[in-house]
């Protein structure tokens, strides 16, 4: 049994928010591209993975690929990190688990004289309300995919938006706060070819059997937004091999320190002393386009070892 990914359906994102007890989901009207910062998705995914684990329990001849518990578990990244983070698995330091508001986040920056976090949704995927703070000299910067309309309403966008407007900033993350949100420390990436890099490691029967590098020009590098696919092999020659066998450990090891995933897509950020973090494992983040290796894709590669797997058991 594989479990996949609920997608982009709008039909059945408003069905999840029913189960997770949202109150008249079935009135939302879809808008492309409209960020709905709900807390009852997280809950009602995470009531549809119980079910699917109880059917498990009743049928224990199936075989299962990714276990709901660690769906769940990578599906909320905060507790994810928090885990990995007691694991002694380098994380970004959290330097606030949940934004109560704008106001006390600055204060909080300003006390400990922290003059950049990233701010995260605990349940976003793709970079969605994904957003970079800075301040100096009481001054702000905000860098996010988050389109403000002058309507109020927040649209996911595909190219960073800059804030330094002090009340849209604020507007923004406040509104953001309702599906609950991190704030952590801010890495300075490794730069090649004057761009910013991170890997998305996919890691497949606990081995990292690929590596994608994300190159940007800017902090968020997730390749949907139009950010440039790297070759690795010009990396490791730049940056030497020793940086990415480093990263594709702390990937392996932070797949197996959760357990239950035969497949996991990771971020891995190399700081600029070049220390390797994990940024998010992602259940579902096996979606690789036009990469492959030993001639196969991702999904095939999986499928081998996965058969292979079976063989020997």
């Amino acid at each position: 049994l594989r479990i996949t990914s609920p997608g982009e359906d709008f039909e059945l994102y408003k069905r999840i928010l029913q189960v997770g007890g949202c109150p008249n989901p079935q009135d939302m009207s879809f808008k492309k591209g409209l960020i709905f910062p709900n807390p009852y998705w997280y809950k009602g995914w995470c009531i549809i993975l119980d079910k699917i684990d109880a059917f498990l329990q009743e049928n224990p001849k199936i075989k299962l690929m990714n276990s709901p518990a660690s769906i769940k578990l990578s599906f909320h990244k905060l507790e994810c990190q928090k885990f990995l983070a007691k694991q002694g698995i380098f994380t970004p330091k959290i330097f606030t688990d949940r934004v109560l508001d704008y106001d006390a986040l600055i204060a909080k920056m300003e006390k400990e004289n922290i003059p950049q976090v990233f701010v995260k949704p605990y349940h976003g995927s793709s970079a969605s309300g994904v957003m970079a703070l800075r301040q100096s000299l009481r001054r702000r910067m905000l860098y996010t995919t988050i389109a403000l309309k002058p309507s109020g309403e927040l649209y996911n966008h595909l190219h960073l938006q800059k804030y330094n407007s002090e009340s849209a900033i604020r507007f923004i993350v406040n509104k953001m706060i309702a599906s609950g949100l991190l704030a952590e420390q801010w890495i300075i990436k490794k730069r090649h070819q004057s761009k910013s890099v991170d890997f998305r490691i996919l890691v497949i029967n606990g081995k990292a059997s690929f590596v994608v590098p994300r190159l940007s020009p800017h902090f968020i590098t997730n390749l949907h937004l139009g950010n440039e696919k790297g070759d690795v092999k010009k990396i490791e020659e730049a940056w030497g091999m020793e940086v990415i066998e480093n990263a594709k450990l702390l990937a392996e090891k932070a797949v197996n320190a959760i357990g239950g995933l035969f497949y996991a897509g990771v971020d891995v950020a190399i700081s600029s002393t070049e220390k390797p973090y994990i940024l998010e494992v992602n259940a579902f983040g096996d979606l690789l386009l036009n990469i492959f290796q030993d001639g196969k894709n991702a999904y095939e590669f999986e499928l081998g070892e996965w058969l292979n797997l079976q063989s020997c058991s």
